[in-house]
């Protein structure tokens, strides 16, 4: 209530004084009451917001109270008196009491005491852990030597006001009261009690619980929230309540884009003017960090997370989050204490919604405040937003944060040096918001960033056509300096293959939500993502697929996003490989890496791909030096061309022994003139070289059919690559051990315009899974002056081919007749073609091959054809 006896309903303002009265049941016994029961503790909570301030008076020590001989402290102490209503004592109410500001125990905020009729009633205050922060007064062990009827009891807004002299020291006698002289104190005058400045609260509820010592599980129950004129007790005029406060933010690292620890100060001047307002307690306070001061994933590393059962914001007591959980310290420091409280920053286990969680817990003086906060990342950029909603209506000067930094800092710098700045608002449970800027200088580190990222690539063993237990490892990576990736392209050497023979092809819906099956993986991968120089290292795993993005393969690189308490589901990227058709080479092109995952910023710093199945990869058997070559890209635009020297070795010991069978002729096409079929078959056994070059030279029984061969009916190169040739000469098939299925295609004439006859070009595709692969083998047509007819296919890849058929057609379209009746003993005997072959290791044989011819009677494939004749005419006979 004001002084003159009027409710004190003016918020944040210092009340003169605040009373309750409390009645216990009665009844008479020889004209006197006596209580029913003889109380025994007494609780009351006060209304949240309503506060005193333990500090407003000098504090009585323990010992002057008990061992005094006046059993009395100083004057100066007092901050209200009592009234009690005593058995035995008549008339009711002639008992006064002083109550006296103590200096409190361990683990008891603030306490209060009174000696009634030599006996000593304490008064300890506490804050309540229901999340209201309230007060709440405890009264425990009331003596049983005095039954107490009721009580009233007054504490007084300034204590140390003039006001109240009569009622301090010896100016208030136990059974008289006031004895109407003055009891002035010379301690300054400061605010013991504060109203509420909340006026969306509605009436201030004060609530009362009491037992009795018959039975402490009895209690009784009562509430009020109307003086007793019956007025509702609330604040009001909030909006005249000052509030001033401003947020200081700053890392304790200036290296730009390193990670840092972060200091944070929210300063709240308060005003301790007894005749004025108090300052507002903050309620609510949004903090917008600059863009570029983000997550940093490197923090991830031992890193767990409270769970709420953990941080126990509405029960009793301290919260038992793990030292993993602990992300930094704070202090808070209130005028309600005489020390500060100190604690601890935890990282809250995410929930559904809630990525971020932030557990502030700080302790002392039996006093445990639990604020809960959450930090929002914008999905896009990762600039960090952090809100703490509902915080308690009691006063603090300072909340100091420190968030832990080193290489695990839970935040990282801004990529580049500037002026930042953190913009906050501040809103008090008056309902006023300010605004504070606070800026940060980053002042090392680059100015600009770079793209400047290695590349590591290579076999783990370097020998020629190896296959058994070799891995093929690519690695690329940057600094802090770097713009992020953004993909890569990389180009393998000729000759570096991948065995697919035995592979399950992941099915498309299976690559593309990253659940493909253990047989069609090939490999693993680690991802470190993050600042500094521990970056927190993903593990994932690689998959093969078929075509994917037009190419006729693809890789599912699998990576599950779990860091510490978070799981950001799991990471999938698509690669399609693209396989050069005369080459062969492998051409490798990454979708988008994932630069943001629910706002947190992954700034990958380094990827590691490891090939390692087994059998999976072949090296190549040609030793030429090479490159492993990759093109990366960053997020905002630069390219960056890389490169890894790759060298097989000891190609000289892999043996070269190729074997070609040459046939032409059928049972109807073996006469001098007509064209005739041509096929010729190349094994080559597993363990040698690969071909680089193969040339036959026909002999001069077999010649070109130069209306076939004109280069006008031969069709065009653009015509070949669309698949529109009008005709084919003839059919091809190679087995590959690389492959599941052989490669199958058809030949065609190709003209080419830089020679005079067109190319003979094959065009295989794959079959089966590999449907989507085409290897286009070219063959250069000449004939020189001997007339006899040279293709040299000198552009082999360097693949395990270990059986290729090639077979020209016959009919208007083949490009080959018999000059003579091929079935002639000089024909036969001279029917020889030169054969040349070159390693891909550059060694090189040469054979002069007898060329078999079929369909000719006498010899053995001619009985076979006359006996297959023989047997369909005595079909036919039986038929008829």
């Amino acid at each position: 209530m004001n002084r003159d006896g009027t409710p004190a309903t003016q918020a944040g303002a210092h009340p003169f004084s605040a009373s309750t009265t409390i009645k216990f049941n009665s009844h008479d016994v020889n004209g006197q009451p006596v209580p029913d029961a003889d109380v025994r503790d007494i609780t009351v909570d006060l209304p949240a917001g309503f506060i005193g301030n333990p500090n407003a008076t000098p504090k009585c020590p323990q010992q002057e109270l008990y061992t005094s001989d006046q059993l009395d402290c100083s004057p100066a102490t007092q901050v209200g008196w009592a009234q009690f209503g005593l058995t035995d004592y008549l008339p009711l109410f002639n008992i006064y009491s002083k109550v006296y500001s103590m200096e409190p125990p361990e683990g008891v905020p603030a306490q209060f005491a009174m000696n009634l009729t030599g006996l000593i009633v304490v008064l300890n205050a506490q804050v309540r852990d229901d999340g209201t922060y309230g007060l709440t007064i405890n009264v425990p062990n009331i003596s049983q030597l005095v039954g107490i009827v009721e009580t009233r009891l007054t504490f007084w807004g300034v204590p140390a006001d003039r006001a109240h002299d009569e009622y301090r020291g010896i100016c208030l006698t136990t059974n008289i009261g006031p004895i109407g002289i003055q009891c002035p104190t010379d301690v300054p005058r400061r605010a013991f009690l504060t109203n509420p400045s909340n006026c969306d609260a509605g009436p201030l509820t004060t609530s009362l619980r009491a037992s009795p010592w018959a039975d402490r599980s009895i209690v009784a129950r009562g509430s009020f929230d109307h003086d007793v004129r019956g007025n509702a007790m609330e604040v009001e005029n909030c909006d005249v309540v000052p509030f001033e406060a401003s947020l200081d933010a700053r890392p304790v690292s200036q290296v730009a884009g390193a990670p840092s620890g972060y200091v944070f100060d929210v300063n709240i001047p308060q005003d301790d003017n007894p005749d004025g307002l108090a300052t507002a307690p903050m309620k609510k306070a949004v903090v917008k960090l600059p863009e570029g001061v983000r997550v940093s994933p490197s923090a991830a590393g031992g890193l767990e997370g409270c769970a709420d059962e953990e941080f126990r914001l509405r029960s009793a007591g301290d919260a038992r989050c793990s030292d993993g959980s602990k992300v930094g310290t704070l202090r808070i420091d209130t005028p309600l204490l005489s020390r500060p409280l100190d604690g601890s920053i935890y990282l809250g286990r995410p929930l559904p919604g809630q990525l971020l969680r932030i557990f502030l817990v700080a302790r002392g003086q039996g006093v445990t405040v639990k604020i809960p906060g959450s930090v929002n990342p914008d999905p896009n950029t990762g600039q960090l937003s952090a809100i703490f909603d509902n915080n308690p209506q009691l006063p603090f000067s300072n909340l100091h944060l420190e968030f832990k930094g080193g290489p695990r800092a839970s935040l990282s710098n801004p990529p580049v040096q500037g002026t930042y700045t953190t913009v906050t608002e501040l809103t008090s449970w008056s309902g006023k918001t300010v605004t504070s800027n606070s800026t940060f200088n980053i002042t090392q580190g680059p100015r600009s960033l770079v793209f400047a990222p290695k590349l590591t690539a290579g076999s783990t063993d370097s020998k020629a056509g190896k296959s058994t237990g070799l891995s093929f490892k690519l690695g690329f990576s940057r600094t802090d300096g770097d713009e992020e990736f953004n993909g890569l392209t990389v180009n393998m050497p000729k000759g570096l293959l991948a065995r697919l023979a035995g592979r399950t092809l992941c099915s498309e819906a299976q690559a593309a939500a990253g659940t493909c099956g253990e047989g069609s993986r090939v490999g693993s991968v680690t991802t470190a993502a993050g600042a500094g120089t521990n970056p927190f290292a993903l593990p994932g795993r690689v998959y093969i697929g078929g075509p994917y993005k037009g190419a006729p393969f693809g890789l599912s690189i699998v990576v599950p996003a779990v860091a510490g308490p978070f799981d950001l589901g799991t990471v999938v990227v698509r690669a399609a490989i693209h396989v050069d058709p005369i080459t062969t080479e492998l051409r490798i092109v990454s979708d988008p890496l994932p630069r943001i995952l629910e706002g947190i910023p992954l700034q990958i710093r380094l990827v590691d791909v490891s090939i390692d199945q087994p059998n999976f990869m072949i090296n190549p058997t040609s030793c030429a030096v090479m490159n492993v070559a990759a093109q990366l890209s960053s997020t905002l635009g630069k390219i960056a061309n890389v490169a890894n020297r790759f060298r097989a070795t000891d190609c000289a010991l892999l043996p070269f022994r190729p074997r070609m069978r040459l046939t032409v002729g059928d049972r109807t096409h073996t006469r001098g003139g007509d064209s005739t079929p041509v096929s010729a078959t190349l094994n080559m056994p597993v363990g040698n070289a690969n071909n680089r070059a193969v040339q036959v030279i026909l002999p001069k029984t077999l010649a070109a059919r130069l209306e076939v061969l004109n280069v006008r009916k031969a069709c065009t190169f653009e015509q070949f690559k669309a698949e529109r040739c009008p005709i084919n000469v003839g059919s091809a098939v190679a087995v590959t051990p690389v492959l599941r299925d052989p490669l199958k295609g058809s030949v065609y004439l190709v003209r080419h315009p830089a020679r005079r006859l067109p190319d003979v070009m094959v065009a295989l595709k794959g079959q089966g899974d590999a449907k989507a692969l085409s290897i286009d083998v070219t063959g250069k047509v000449t004939i020189p002056r001997d007339l006899r007819i040279r293709t040299t296919f000198d552009t082999v890849p360097d693949a395990p081919i270990t059986m290729f058929r090639l077979n020209f057609r016959t009919g208007r379209n083949a490009p080959i007749a018999a000059v003579d009746n091929l079935c002639t003993a000089r024909a036969r005997r001279e029917s020889i073609a030169e054969l040349a072959f070159v390693a891909q290791s550059g060694k090189r044989a040469s054979a002069r091959q007898r060329i078999n011819i079929a369909g000719c009677r006498g010899t053995s494939s001619g009985r076979r054809a006359a006996g297959r004749r023989g047997r369909r005419s005595e079909a036919s006979n039986r038929a008829r």
